[in-house]
């Protein structure tokens, strides 16, 4: 390989475009920096979400046992008293 293909950083690149990429690399970093905790943020999120949603699955279907008893009952009722009826 020649002299003149090797890879060499020249006075010709000026300071301002290497501070230029300097900050370009901080900002690349610093946003996905920012995208992780927005992503923790969501994974807690969604326990909180998960752990509300099975409570409320819980209490419906206790909800509907009680209303299915009571319309057991209300059953019962009206069959006795379709019974006694002349």
């Amino acid at each position: 390989m020649a002299n003149d293909e090797q890879w060499h950083l020249d006075k010709k690149v000026p300071l301002s475009l290497i501070f230029a990429m300097i900050v370009q690399a901080a900002m690349v970093l610093w946003v996905v920096a920012g995208i992780r905790g927005d992503v923790e943020i969501l994974k807690v999120q969604l326990q909180a979400q998960t752990i509300r949603a099975d409570k409320q699955d819980q209490s419906s279907a206790e909800s509907l046992s009680l209303i299915r008893g009571q319309l057991d009952k209300m059953e019962n009722k009206l069959d006795r008293a379709l019974e006694r009826r002349p």
